[in-house]
């Protein structure tokens, strides 16, 4: 694991009878002069306990992260302004997963002892779940949120974006479209293929499956696509898509002038029309919530129901509208970015 310097978070706390809120300038000031770090947060709470009518909430809260990049840090970022605003003192320590076994992730978790784990990404979650600890564990930026279900000590948040929120936002931008082909993963992603195919039946729009599995899938796939197309929709299917078989969806797209929506803003700088993409500083807020019920309010995460996140970030090119001959119509631009390829 690549080590990043902790952080401690400096929050308000509650008052009391006694004077217990000096108790977190005391954690500071210890962990300046005596580097006891995670020790002092328990002296603290020690301290606390005592008193009946104390009202200081802290704890050590250790992040795994799948990758050291922007949106993972906008997420942690999000994630302890969330705590803050709660009034919840925490000493987070940040940790990227690299090539680590369960064992000697277990170990780490031994050693670090934390409250509670925010595991970011699916390699980082299920390292965490392998290694065997009873820490309580909340998840965050899963791009399959049945990986949140049926454990015990886990919950949190995916990336997927309801099937009617997706269908609402392709009817608010292109309106017209009649005839679209949707890429889904078939081994994970067919719910939310029939969900849309449900959606569209309502409203007299057909969907073309094209399941894909793999990127070897992708060329058969598109040789086999009707010749009128209205658009290209990719709903589902990440283990179908590296950069060489995004290409080769953007090559089609544009040599048949058939729009492409994406799967996220990378997509769109890359030529896709739009996508639906993420509020990373929100996706943190919603993970702070659900760790806030577990150590404030004792709630089991199983208790929890693993949530989708609840922005959306709409993002067009311009550019390729214009290659597309198309719009956006005027009354959702105040509500979506364009972002330059």
């Amino acid at each position: 694991m690549n080590f990043k310097p902790a952080a401690a978070v400096r929050l308000r706390t509650g008052s009391s009878l006694f004077g217990w809120q000096w108790l977190p300038a005391v954690w500071l000031w210890l962990r300046a002069k005596s580097g006891l770090g995670r020790g002092c947060v328990r002296i603290c709470l020690g301290f606390a306990a005592l008193c009946p009518g104390a009202r200081i909430s802290a704890a050590d809260i250790l992040v795994l992260q799948s990758h050291d990049s922007a949106p993972y840090r906008q997420t942690v970022q999000g994630f302890s302004v969330a705590l803050a605003q709660r009034g919840l003192h925490a000493s987070i320590e940040t940790r990227t997963v690299g090539d680590e076994t369960a064992a000697a992730i277990n170990e780490r978790l031994r050693a670090e002892a934390p409250q509670l784990l925010l595991a970011l990404g699916t390699p980082a979650a299920r390292a965490t779940m392998a290694a065997g600890q009873t820490t309580p564990v909340v998840a965050g930026l899963l791009l399959d949120s049945d990986e949140l279900r049926g454990k015990p000590r886990l919950t949190g948040v995916g990336l997927d974006f309801p099937p009617a929120l997706q269908w609402r936002w392709l009817r608010r931008l292109l309106p017209e479209v009649r005839h679209i082909a949707v890429i889904y993963d078939p081994h994970r992603g067919l719910p939310t293929f029939e969900a849309l195919q449900q959606l569209a039946r309502a409203d007299g729009i057909e969907l073309v499956p094209a399941p894909a599995a793999a990127p070897e899938d992708l060329p058969r796939l598109l040789k086999e696509l009707p010749a009128q197309l209205d658009a290209l929709w990719a709903v589902d299917g990440v283990a179908a898509f590296n950069a060489v078989a995004v290409r080769e969806l953007l090559l089609y797209s544009f040599r048949n002038r058939t729009p492409l929506i994406g799967l996220s803003e990378q997509w769109v700088k890359a030529g896709a029309i739009y996508a639906l993409d993420w509020d990373y500083a929100d996706l943190g807020a919603q993970a702070a919530e659900l760790a806030w019920n577990i150590l404030a309010n004792g709630a089991a995460p199983s208790s929890l129901p693993p949530q989708t996140p609840r922005k959306v970030r709409v993002v067009y090119n311009g550019r390729t509208l214009e290659h597309m001959k198309l719009s956006l119509p005027e009354r959702w631009l105040p509500e979506i970015s364009e972002v330059a390829p």
